[in-house]
């Protein structure tokens, strides 16, 4: 008879986590189910560094790279040649805006976190232990929203390299499409077929795919895990606080010494998200969440299907994005100054009055020596909105 006890648990495990680590170890051991150019790998759950995959991050890069280029090279012939073009949508250049947009951003992400692999692997590891050692101690604490988050950025990662696949099969001469920029017929109209043999737009589709997955994983590696776990872990440790000091208990030194530890994980946190890939990642999500609500509003009944399925996606995830870890990058601002306030009431010894004078608020960097706030979420929204008055304008 065989034992469905070990099934059992790793279901109960994965739909209902004891801890936040779970759906952070399950979403890295997937994303590197496919192909990506990640410098990381999962040893006894534990993040580290590794040289092994060296041929996947260099083909994964080639191939966004490869179709930047389709990108790029279809909007300098409308430029170069304009009087040979037919006169062109406009859903159909905020769409290779998107494009391009989106291609940038993430070899600015490959690129950044290659430079601070160690940082990077340093902040994660040390977000799981302090994880670990606060749920050692009290009752563990899942934040149901992060878990939802992760599961859904998750189906993400199996359903747009499917998706890319299909796409490049159904429209092969639309670009970022390889076929798009190497069959003349192609020039005519995205909804050509341009007589493409079946093995060309294969081997087409396979290549979209490809880079659909090397984005869906970056993507999936920066938010839900870079961004926004540090963030959780900092909020877990200071609810706590919070927590304590409410229920009556007498705040010691020791709380001292435990908000330290947040300030130490804010610094690296901020020392990992600085310049350049916080105002990427800002920037990236208000430029593709215009462009997709404005193709979705504009040109629904002239866009291809699987255009708008896969821009209806994007618009969902960036939205979701904007009001859920952006409004929660402020909360451990908001709940620090709460503590410290109450670290300054204290009557504890000149040393520990002047240790608490010392310690600034738990800020999360914008990059541009701004921090994020209670604000920052509708502002993001706000600029993504203008965007889309000025395309709709256009």
């Amino acid at each position: 008879m065989v034992n469905a006890t070990p099934l059992f648990t790793s279901l109960r495990d994965v739909l209902i986590p004891g801890s936040n680590v779970t759906p952070v170890l399950t979403l890295s051991k997937v994303i590197l189910l496919l192909p990506n150019p990640l410098l990381f790998s999962i040893n006894e759950n534990q993040f580290a560094t590794t040289n092994s995959k060296r041929y996947q991050r260099v083909s994964s890069t080639l191939v966004i790279l490869l179709h930047l280029a389709v990108t790029l090279k279809w909007r300098l012939g409308q430029w170069v040649y304009p009087d040979n073009q037919s006169p062109i949508s406009t859903w159909k250049l905020v769409y290779i805006y998107y494009c391009i947009t989106l291609y940038v951003a993430v070899l600015i992400f490959i690129g950044h976190l290659a430079f601070l692999k160690e940082e990077t692997i340093a902040l994660l590891n040390s977000a799981m232990q302090m994880e670990r050692e606060v749920n050692a101690k009290e009752t563990k604490t899942v934040h149901i929203f992060y878990v939802g988050f992760v599961a859904i950025f998750k189906i993400g990662i199996f359903i747009m390299p499917i998706f890319g696949f299909v796409f490049a099969m159904v429209r092969p001469c639309m670009p970022p499409i390889l076929t798009s920029m190497l069959v003349s017929e192609c020039s005519k109209s995205w909804r050509d077929e341009g007589d493409i043999g079946i093995l060309f737009r294969i081997f087409s589709a396979i290549l979209l795919a490809w880079l659909s997955a090397t984005i869906v994983t970056i993507v999936d590696f920066v938010i839900p895990l870079v961004l926004i776990y540090p963030t959780v872990v900092k909020l877990i440790i200071l609810e706590k606080m919070l927590s304590d000091w409410f229920s009556g208990w007498r705040i010691t030194s020791s709380y001292l010494i435990t908000y330290r530890t947040v300030q130490i994980l804010s610094a690296m946190h901020n020392s990992v998200m600085r310049q350049p890939i916080m105002q990427t990642l800002l920037g990236g999500v208000i430029v593709c969440e215009s462009c997709t609500l404005y193709i979705l509003i504009t040109s629904s009944s002239v866009a291809p299907v699987p255009v708008l399925v896969l821009l209806g996606t994007v618009a969902i995830q960036m939205f979701m994005v904007i009001v859920g870890p952006f409004k929660m990058m402020a909360k451990p601002f908001v709940k620090s100054v709460k503590i410290l306030k109450i670290f300054q009431e204290m009557n504890v010894s000149r040393w520990a009055k002047r240790f608490v004078r010392s310690c600034p608020p738990s800020k999360m960097t914008l990059g541009d020596g701004k921090f994020f706030d209670r604000a920052t979420s509708l502002v993001i929204w706000t600029k993504s909105v203008d965007l889309l008055i000025t395309f709709l304008l256009m």
